[in-house]
Formats: C-alpha cells, sequence, structure tokens
C-alpha cells in the first residue's frame, strides 16, 4: 500500500487521499540590559541565526511573521554527493517556506508574492477554503518536523496554482534531504523510533521519486533551468534509484560538456565508477 506522503497536514484541515503526483499537470484525472558579547560565526547557535520578518498574505492580506535566515551569520561547511547543502550549526533548508497561519497558502520564500489572480482563486478553493487557523507565534526555530509540514504545505498550494514542475520537484527534493538527514540521525535501539523512522524513510524515498521524476520531465519542457546542476542531480538520484543506464548518460553528457567545470567533472568520475562497479556486479 502507498504512503500518504502529505500524512500530517490534517491538523491544518487539508486532506489528501494519498496519490501524489507532481507530474500531473492538471490536464489530467494541493533581554537583562547588558551588552551582548558578539560570537563568531562557529560560536553561533541556531536561534541566533534566524530572526523575524513581517509578512503580508498575498492571498488574505494577513500580516503575521515568519523565521528567516541572516545570511551574513551562516558558514556553509560541505555537501551531500546530490548537492544537498549543509551549514555550521544549523539546516538553512528549514527556513526557505513562507506559511499564512490565517488561510493556509504556503509557498518558497523567493514565489510567496507572486501570484495572478487566477492562481489565487485556485489556491483560496483548493487550501484556504479547508484551512484550519493556526497561531501567529513564533517559535525561537523551527524543528525538522515543523519544517516538513510547512513544505507539504507549500507543495498543496503549488500544485493547486498549477506551478512549473520544477518548482514542485524543488520542494519534494528538499523535503526528501531534511528526512534524510533526521534518518540519519536517529537511534538504531530506541524502540520509540522504530515506527518514526519507518514514516521518514518511506517519505524519503517518496518525495526524492516526486523529485526525480519531476526533474526528469522539467528538464525536458521547462526553460531557465540550469542543464549541468539539474544533470548532475539526476545522475545522483539515478544511481540512488539503480537506473544505472539513465545515469551513464547523464554522465556522460557531462563529461563531454566543456561548459562543465573540472571539479563538476571530477565528481562525475567518481559518479562513473560507482555505475561501473554496479553493472559489472
Amino acid at each position: 500500500m502507498q504512503m500518504n506522503l502529505l500524512s500530517g497536514l490534517e491538523k491544518f484541515g487539508i486532506k489528501s487521499d494519498g496519490k501524489l503526483d507532481i507530474t500531473d499537470d492538471g490536464t489530467r484525472k494541493k533581554e537583562d540590559g547588558t551588552q551582548p558579547v558578539k560570537k563568531s560565526i562557529t560560536d553561533l547557535e541556531e536561534k541566533d541565526m534566524v530572526l523575524q520578518k513581517s509578512v503580508q498574505c498575498p492571498i488574505c492580506d494577513h500580516k503575521f511573521k515568519v523565521l528567516q535566515i541572516k545570511s551574513a551569520k551562516v558558514k556553509r561547511v560541505g555537501a551531500d554527493q546530490d548537492t544537498r547543502p549543509h551549514y555550521h550549526n544549523i539546516d538553512v533548508l528549514k527556513y526557505e517556506v513562507i506559511v499564512c497561519p490565517n488561510c493556509g497558502y504556503a509557498a518558497l520564500n523567493k514565489y510567496f508574492a507572486h501570484l495572478s489572480a487566477t492562481q489565487m482563486r485556485w489556491i483560496k478553493e483548493a487550501v484556504c477554503k479547508n484551512f484550519k487557523p493556526v497561531s501567529d507565534d513564533v517559535p525561537e526555530i523551527y524543528t525538522p518536523d515543523e519544517a516538513v509540514d510547512r513544505y507539504k504545505l507549500a507543495l498543496v498550494s503549488a500544485m493547486a496554482k498549477h506551478a512549473r514542475l520544477s518548482e514542485k520537484s524543488l520542494i519534494c527534493l528538499r523535503i526528501a534531504w531534511i528526512r534524510r538527514d533526521q534518518i540519519k540521525e536517529m537511534s538504531e535501539s530506541k524502540a520509540e523510533e522504530v515506527g518514526r523512522k519507518q514514516q521518514y524513510e518511506e517519505e524519503y524515498e517518496g518525495f526524492y521519486r516526486q523529485a526525480y521524476e519531476g526533474y526528469t520531465k522539467a528538464y525536458s519542457t521547462e526553460s531557465g533551468l540550469n542543464p549541468i546542476a539539474v544533470e548532475f542531480l539526476l545522475a545522483n538520484m539515478a544511481i540512488h534509484f539503480k537506473e544505472y543506464g539513465t545515469a551513464a548518460k547523464l554522465i556522460s553528457s557531462l563529461l563531454g560538456n566543456p561548459n562543465t567545470s573540472p571539479r563538476v567533472k571530477d565528481k562525475c568520475l567518481d559518479l562513473k565508477d560507482i555505475v561501473l562497479a554496479a553493472q559489472n556486479k
């Protein structure tokens, strides 16, 4: 039985039948007064790297606050093979969605204010009509689970407004990345975490698959995407899903592209070794 990837949104009044396909575009049948001591970036805690930003919802005009990253305070420390970025003492990805607590409209930060009149109507009908308003209170930080809920709400709105497939794919990819990090940090021995870990693993695989299929289609149908970035991402994802033939073609394309940087080509050679080893088993 397929897992409902949008589970957890019921508390917001958002219902889903569990059938998620982001590639469906709708043409076929969601203070003590003392002076604070300035900390170096490496000493900062997550709460020191975020601030509250005032926002007004373009759908219902409700004014509220969200947590945003203080970009000057964060330090990138690396990335996973599939380009998932990592920062010192904070996961920046948790702060890249805005959710209106009054009507439920949600979107990636860069897309939140940009809606056509038709998209507003679609979102009001598919999201706002059923949404259960939540408190405007802003937490000190967003937890990974809170962040995932926010991304899921963004995905519901993205589907409702018929967003570009690349936008929906990016949302799915970020949910998968957050879940993957949660899985890595979970204990294998704590009984209370076993069920939760299984849920996270299913969501990771499900959203990663949605992102993979979404980006694959978007790459051939949308303009404005960075071909090198997309091909490298898809090559890594294809390896994850054991689609080695697809991975090999993408790697070959990257290695033959004069615009591919030496750094990326080196990484592609590593991927090529992985593919060859898998194919020769």
